[in-house]
């Protein structure tokens, strides 16, 4: 017989609208759960979306105090209550033992993160989603490297609420990069990072333009703030105004 693993609370940052709550709540329902484990949906709506498309089946926290997924995360956080917190994005659909392949093998004693899998959606197939798979922008940020070592993106993370709460949780006021900031810290505290290849979400890439602008400019902003943190670690997210419009017109 397998042996128990550990509980795990699993946070859902959220700041769609009520179809996307839906979504978000079918690809919480396809995870395969033990009893102990938990889900909790964080709110960043300022209009409560989450909790009044789905408040009534699954756990939804309010978390409209600031307009950051690493707000909602942090939120999220506080209010689980197991030792391990699978941080997954609402538009990322989990394998089914997405939970159980991060304990395969059980993490070691110093494990404060484990990074897994992020693939791009078989299903989706527009030409800005196609774009986006090609440029890695969704995880752009992962070929950065810096003195205090590598990361894993927010949109498939769980780590060890210890080493979690240990540093403070994630930093607030900016809207990208927030995970590198996480695994360098928690990297400087003594904890390590490890790989979870097998443990797979799949990423929805987004349709419309408007959107997908909004996350480069997001991605630049954040590189900016990465880089004054941690000087000569972000040169290839320095994004001007130009560099956006070029971006957006090779997508088209």
């Amino acid at each position: 017989m397998r042996p128990a693993r550990p509980a795990v609370s699993v946070v859902v940052p959220f700041a769609g609208n009520a179809a996307a709550a839906r979504r978000a709540l079918g690809h919480l329902r396809a995870l395969r759960l033990d009893p102990g484990d938990e889900t909790i949906v964080a709110d960043n709506t300022v209009d409560g979306v989450a909790a009044a498309s789905i408040g009534g089946l699954v756990r939804v926290v309010g978390a409209a105090g600031e307009r950051s997924s690493y707000h909602a995360r942090n939120a999220g956080a506080a209010a689980s209550r197991r030792d391990w917190i699978l941080f997954c994005d609402a538009d990322c659909a989990p394998e089914s033992d997405l939970v159980a392949r991060y304990f395969e093998p059980p993490p070691p004693e110093r494990a404060g993160a484990l990074g897994g899998a992020i693939v791009d959606h078989p299903e989706h197939d527009s030409l800005l989603a196609r774009y986006a798979a090609s440029r890695n922008f969704y995880r752009g940020e992962r070929g950065l490297q810096g003195s205090d070592g590598g990361y894993a993106p927010t949109g498939n993370l769980l780590l060890r609420r210890a080493a979690f709460e240990g540093i403070g949780g994630f930093a607030e006021g900016i809207r990208s990069a927030g995970d590198v900031d996480l695994c360098w810290r928690l990297q400087a505290a003594g904890w390590t990072l490890e790989r979870r290849p097998g443990a797979v979400v799949a990423h929805r890439h987004r349709d419309d333009l408007a959107p997908f602008v909004a996350m480069l400019a997001r991605y630049g902003a954040g590189s900016a703030w990465l880089d004054r943190r941690y000087p000569g670690s972000s040169p290839r997210w320095r994004l001007s105004a130009a560099e956006l419009v070029r971006a957006a017109a090779d997508a088209l």
